[in-house]
């Protein structure tokens, strides 16, 4: 979306706008500033007036270059002061100041630093073996970059645990609940337990407390923002923190097994957390049945990222120290293409 308009305006602003976006070579869209996240993160630009504004200022969003405020004529003065709280470069009145809007969007797409790249791993079903392929993916994507696995499935037994680092010091989920934009990145990658370039936040072994969705996505954004890749492992409970994480990311992976039921529980999974997204499928065999992993994604309506086999020898490793991968297992090759496909490491 690296030449999108994002526009959070009334339609009586539409026509002055799309003439704006065109001159400066923009690609317009307009979207809902209540369920913006997934576009505000990737747009070149944003323009929005007074009342997108006060809506965007509870969203809990991460402030970005490149937003801008629009009214027509006689607009309040609210307009500004809704900008200036979101971080604004800059208000215009249209379509008065309409060349002048053009000018400034044409700056706004000078090349940028952007933030490094996000993958989600959702189970399609218990079991299916996401928090593995998430700490393999995060692992893979290490040897190239710094790295973040956000553990957020609840009901897991732990990114840490898995791991091996269960015992090591370092920030859990409890010490962070309820912070939300002023978490920094380098102080959260210096913070949390590491292993083999890995950074993993996770909860503790206490009994876990609810997630604050603020909190995860600040978390997010922050190591994104410090150049470390985010790897999230998220469950399979629709609300809020999935929700967010989902339109945050770049690439949504979900993992399933090569059976009849996984299908089903696959397709369930999908039309409860991830309706309005296009994830790729990742599938384990081998099938009880026969089914390949082709058959499994047209069941399932997914594009098929790759099929792996199960490793026997895993779990013994697991137990006997935390995961490590061998250079050509499939598992490996999984969280490899995983990477590939994400561009996890690319700048």
């Amino acid at each position: 979306m690296s030449d999108v308009l994002l526009v959070l305006a009334p339609e009586s602003l539409h026509d002055d706008l799309a003439r704006c976006s065109a001159a400066a070579g923009f690609a317009m869209v307009v979207g809902d500033p209540a369920r913006c996240r997934h576009q505000w993160l990737r747009a070149a630009a944003v323009v929005a007036d007074s009342a997108a504004l006060d809506v965007l200022a509870g969203q809990e969003l991460p402030r970005r270059d490149g937003l801008f405020a629009v009214s027509g004529a006689g607009d309040d003065a609210r307009l500004w002061r809704s900008g200036l709280v979101l971080g604004a470069d800059g208000g215009f009145v249209l379509p008065e100041e309409e060349a002048a809007l053009v000018a400034t969007l044409s700056r706004a797409r000078e090349p940028r630093r952007h933030p490094a790249r996000a993958v989600a791993v959702v189970p399609g079903h218990g079991g299916a073996g996401a928090s593995t392929l998430a700490a393999a993916v995060a692992l893979v994507a290490a040897r190239t970059t710094g790295v973040l696995l956000l553990d957020v499935d609840q009901a897991g037994a732990g990114a840490d645990l898995l791991l091996g680092i269960e015992s090591e010091p370092g920030l859990r989920w409890s010490d962070v609940n309820g912070e939300t934009g002023s978490i920094g990145g380098a102080a959260l990658r210096s913070a949390v337990p590491r292993t083999r370039g890995v950074g993993v936040l996770a909860a503790g072994r206490e009994q876990p407390s609810s997630l604050r969705p603020e909190t995860v996505l600040a978390a997010l954004d922050a190591s994104r923002g410090a150049g470390d890749a985010v790897v999230a492992d998220v469950g399979r409970e629709p609300g809020p923190v999935t929700a967010g994480i989902v339109d945050s990311v770049d690439l949504t992976v979900v993992v399933t097994t090569a059976t009849v039921a996984a299908v089903a529980a696959t397709r369930r999974t999908l039309d409860r957390l991830l309706r309005e997204r296009e994830p790729l499928l990742l599938v384990r065999g081998p099938s009880p049945s026969g089914l390949t992993a082709p058959q499994v994604a047209d069941a399932v309506g997914l594009e098929l990222l790759g099929g792996f086999r199960a490793d026997a020898s895993l779990p013994g490793r697991c137990e006997a120290g935390g995961l490590t991968l061998r250079r050509f297992s499939p598992l490996t090759r999984a969280a490899e293409a995983v990477c590939r496909r994400a561009r996890v490491g690319a700048r």
